[in-house]
C-alpha cells in the first residue's frame, strides 16, 4: 500500500515528547500539526513552530499538514477578512514547519454564492504561496453536506483546493462514505481522516461503525488513489477545536487502521 500513516498527534498527550514517541511506536512518521504547549496552532509563535519543528525532526517525524480551524465560523456573524487573515498565518506556520498543505472549513452558511465569495480569495492565496487547501467535510458546515461539497468542488477544481475526507463527520449527519460520496469525490481527494461512528454518531475506531470505511479503502485501493490516511481518533472527548484520544486509544485506533489495511 502508497498510503502513509498520519496523525493528529495531539489525541495522545499534551507533551510533545509523549505524542512523538507513541508516533514512532506505532510506526507513524507523519504528524497533523493542529495544537501544541496547550494553544491552538492558530496562537502559537513563529518561535514555537520553530520548537514544534525542532522536536519532530529528532523523531523523525515529518509534519504532513497545518490542521487549522480556518472558516469554522458562522459567515453571517464573522467577516470573510477575519478568515483571510487566519489562513495568512496558517500558510506562514506551515512554511516555517516545511509543508504545502493546510486544512481548512467552509463557514457555516446555505448560501452557495456567497460561500463562492468567501473562499475566492483563500484558494487565490494558497495558490499565490502554492499552498494545497484540503476542504474538510466537517458537520456544521457548507461543505459537509455531499450535495453543497460537489458545487463547491465542481466550482472550484484547482490543484490548490482538494478535499479531506472524514467517515464520522458524515455518518454523524446521515450520510455514508460509498452511498453519498464516491465515486463524484474521488478527483479531488487529496487525504483521508481516519475515524469511524455508529448509527448514533458514537465515535469508534475504524470498521466499528457504519462509515463504510473497509469498503471505501477497498475501492480507493482498486482506483489507485495515492494519498495519505490521517488519524483522528476522538475516541474520549470530541470538540470544536479538536479531541482526545490518550495513549491507550490512540493504540486501539491505530491498530484498527492498521488491520484494515492489512486485509485490502
Amino acid at each position: 500500500m502508497n498510503w502513509p500513516l498520519s496523525a493528529f498527534a495531539d489525541e495522545i498527550d499534551a507533551d510533545l515528547d509523549v505524542q512523538f514517541t507513541n508516533l514512532t511506536e506505532n510506526g507513524i512518521h507523519l504528524v497533523d500539526m493542529r495544537s501544541a504547549y496547550g494553544k491552538n496552532v492558530m496562537a502559537l509563535t513563529d518561535q514555537e513552530v520553530e520548537n514544534y519543528r525542532e522536536k519532530a525532526d529528532q523523531y523523525g517525524v515529518t509534519v504532513n499538514c497545518v490542521g487549522s480551524p480556518v472558516n469554522k465560523v458562522v459567515m453571517a456573524e464573522s467577516p470573510a477578512g477575519g478568515e483571510l487573515d487566519k489562513l495568512q498565518r496558517a500558510i506562514e506556520v506551515a512554511q516555517i514547519v516545511g509543508t504545502d498543505r493546510v486544512r481548512i472549513f467552509t463557514p457555516q452558511g446555505n448560501n452557495f454564492d456567497e460561500v463562492c465569495e468567501w473562499m475566492e480569495p483563500q484558494i487565490s492565496l494558497a495558490a499565490k504561496h502554492n499552498m494545497v487547501l484540503m476542504h474538510e467535510n466537517d458537520a456544521k458546515y457548507y461543505g459537509a453536506y455531499p450535495d453543497q461539497a460537489k458545487k463547491l468542488l465542481d466550482r472550484f477544481a484547482a490543484p490548490h483546493f482538494r478535499f479531506a475526507f472524514d467517515f464520522a463527520n458524515t455518518v454523524q449527519i446521515g450520510f455514508k462514505a460509498m452511498d453519498d460520496w464516491f465515486p463524484w469525490v474521488l478527483p479531488h481527494l487529496a487525504t483521508i481522516h481516519i475515524k469511524d461512528a455508529r448509527e448514533d454518531g458514537k465515535v469508534v475506531p475504524a470498521g466499528e461503525g457504519v462509515g463504510q470505511v473497509p469498503e471505501t479503502l477497498a475501492w480507493l485501493k482498486a482506483q489507485g488513489w495515492n494519498g495519505v490516511l490521517s488519524i483522528e481518533p476522538h475516541l474520549q472527548f470530541a470538540g470544536d477545536r479538536g479531541g482526545f484520544s490518550g495513549i491507550e486509544s490512540f493504540k486501539i485506533a491505530s491498530d484498527a487502521i492498521k488491520g484494515i489495511l492489512e486485509k485490502l
